[in-house]
């Protein structure tokens, strides 16, 4: 047999699917023929093609194209080889190489597109598609796929750029070329979304779905759309079925989360973002939204601890030190919730909420100029920051700087005309400047504005009772009271009105009640004696005052009242010793005249 023959039987082994009984004969061929190029290039073309030992066939190329430098095919082959094994350079060069052969191998610019596709090079990848649609009807159908792609794929990267118009046409041109494009739908929908066209890009979910019922990502974007519409229930839904189909979808849980979280079901979307953090540990904006849900929940330690995670992960997040700042200072942590508001001021020095976070902790520590010029600096940012002259309001009444404080409420007021706290402050000053009307005025625009507002029923319940309006405070002490029944300080407060008016038995049931809460406060247990010593009850009168002195020993009136409820009783020593402990309080507190007076009373029961 001749070279020939055995290259024809190589032919026929290939065509029979025998590839190894074809590499023989061509290697036989090339024995007898060392330049045999195309022996050589049909036996790399095996390699290649079939047993993916693509080293080897770039071998077989090497030999063809040194024996031939003008063997195209050869250049053509070679390059899929190399691009087999992702050297996309390589590919490309011999691409142009065996274009350079032969300008009208359709199937070169089609490869080369290829290639230039997998190096992100869309704009020379499209050239190449539609040149290989030019010259080839053949190609046809195919090519417009490939088109499609790099349309595609170039509207990404685009987007990724910022460049949305630029994606939006790419992405009509990959339908243009493939309009069951189901991937070019939701991404020109994820745009429009950006863009704040929701509904179209609903609709274009819509046609996605449509062509792909399967496809997650576009039941998780259009979800994404309801929810930027308020449509919670819809946004649910979508990311359910995102869920259902591909159930290691980490984002679908965190914006299910949010969307929960925003609707108060906060255990839910804790839930979800735990979910999201299983399948993805390294998401600083889940351990965030998370630590902003347990802060929600006054679970301050498990907010920092998430805080902490995301600050791992990504130590320049100056908003995080914010949150972590407020967590801190809810714990009573307020030096650390300082530190936290220095690092986030480093990082974002003209933040004015950051000044204000600052000068709230410094408030709680009593420095309260270190406050005030805290909020100085956030107004000089910002002067529409109602909190900053809030803030500022509370630090000015603190350092009993009354009129600052209500200007600076008013202030507020007129920034946040429903800003009801503020209200309540600006009545707190003027009621400590002795405008009781304006404070009793204050309050009810409180109250109008947030009915639940406890601290100003409190507070009007307080400026009427100074005003002897007690009806009214007790009124006001009962409103407080149905918001928050386990006050102590309300029932005892409510309870002094009541004995103003007399209602002694009144008096005492609220006293009881409050003595029930908290039986710490000697106050409570005196003003319930006194009640009871006034309805004749001297044994319970008697017990009660043993509590008060029991806690406060050094309580001179106690001891008057004690006295007199011995004396009632018939008990003279007990009466005149009462009597003797609280004159020599008096004495020791240098007031000589009750001290007298005393001794005197002691003298007239002897």
């Amino acid at each position: 047999m001749n070279t020939e023959d055995f290259f024809k039987q190589g032919l026929n082994h290939n065509l029979q699917g025998d590839y190894q009984a074809a590499i023989a004969a061509y290697t036989q061929a090339i024995k007898l023929n060392a330049d045999y190029a195309e022996a050589y290039h049909n036996r790399g073309l095996i390699l290649s093609g079939q047993l993916k030992d693509y080293r080897t066939a770039i071998a077989d190329y090497n030999r063809a194209i040194e024996i031939n430098p003008n063997f195209a095919l050869a250049y053509y082959n070679r390059a899929n080889a190399h691009y087999f094994l992702a050297d996309y350079e390589g590919a490309i060069a011999d691409h142009n190489a065996a274009l350079q052969v032969d300008p009208n191998l359709a199937q070169s610019y089609h490869s080369r597109g290829n290639a230039y596709f997998a190096l992100e090079n869309y704009d020379k990848a499209i050239a190449d598609y539609i040149q290989t649609i030019e010259m080839s009807t053949q190609l046809a159908d195919n090519i417009n796929i490939d088109i499609a792609n790099a349309y595609h794929n170039r509207g990404v990267t685009r987007f990724e750029a910022g460049d949305h118009q630029g994606a939006i046409a790419d992405f009509q041109q990959a339908l243009q070329w493939h309009p069951h494009f189901a991937a070019a739908y939701s991404n020109r929908g994820n745009i429009h979304q950006i863009l704040g066209n929701y509904q179209e890009a609903i609709a274009d979910h819509n046609q996605a779905l449509q062509l792909d019922p399967n496809l997650a990502e576009a039941y998780h974007n259009r979800g994404n759309a309801h929810y930027a519409l308020a449509d919670y229930e819809s946004a649910i839904a979508d990311y359910n079925h995102a869920l259902k189909i591909n159930p290691s979808f980490a984002g679908a849980y965190y914006n299910r989360g949010l969307v929960l979280a925003h609707l108060k079901n906060y255990h839910g979307a804790i839930e979800d973002f735990n979910e999201a953090l299983k399948l993805n540990p390294d998401d600083v904006q889940a351990y965030c939204e998370r630590g902003l849900v347990r802060s929600t929940l006054e679970d301050y330690q498990g907010a920092i601890a998430d805080y902490d995670q995301a600050l791992q992960e990504n130590p320049t997040l100056a908003l995080v030190y914010g949150f972590r700042a407020n967590a801190r200072r809810r714990l009573g942590d307020y030096q650390g919730a300082i530190e936290d508001s220095n690092r986030l001021l480093q990082l974002n020095p003209n933040l004015a909420e950051g000044y204000c976070d600052r000068a709230a902790a410094r408030r709680s520590l009593g420095d309260h100029k270190g406050a005030i010029k805290d909020y100085d600096r956030a107004l000089q940012i910002n002067d529409n920051l109602a909190a900053a002259y809030y803030g500022r309001g509370i630090a000015r009444e603190a350092l009993q700087d009354l009129q600052g404080a209500i200007d600076d409420n008013t202030q507020a007021i007129e920034l946040v005309p429903d800003f009801s706290q503020a209200y309540c402050n600006r009545g707190n000053a003027r009621r400590l400047l002795g405008d009781e009307q304006g404070a009793i005025a204050d309050y009810d625009k409180a109250l109008q504005i947030n009915p639940n507002l406890i601290e100003a029923y409190y507070n009007r319940g307080s400026t009427r009772y100074a005003l002897e309006a007690y009806e009214s405070a007790i009124a006001d002490y009962t409103q407080a009271l149905q918001i928050n029944p386990q006050s102590a300080a309300f029932y005892s407060d409510r309870a002094n009105a009541r004995y103003a008016l007399e209602d002694y038995q009144g008096a005492i049931e609220d006293y009881s009640r409050a003595i029930a809460i908290d039986p710490s406060f000697a106050e409570d247990w005196y003003n319930r004696g006194r009640s009871r010593s006034l309805l004749g009850d001297l044994q319970e009168a008697l017990a009660d005052l043993n509590q008060a002195l029991q806690r406060q020993p050094n309580w001179a009136s106690a001891y008057i009242l004690r006295a007199d409820v011995y004396r009632n009783l018939g008990d003279s020593q007990g009466a005149i010793t009462d009597f003797q402990k609280s004159a020599d309080l008096y004495y020791q507190e240098g007031n000589i005249q009750y001290y007298e007076q005393i001794s005197e009373l002691i003298e007239q029961l002897r």
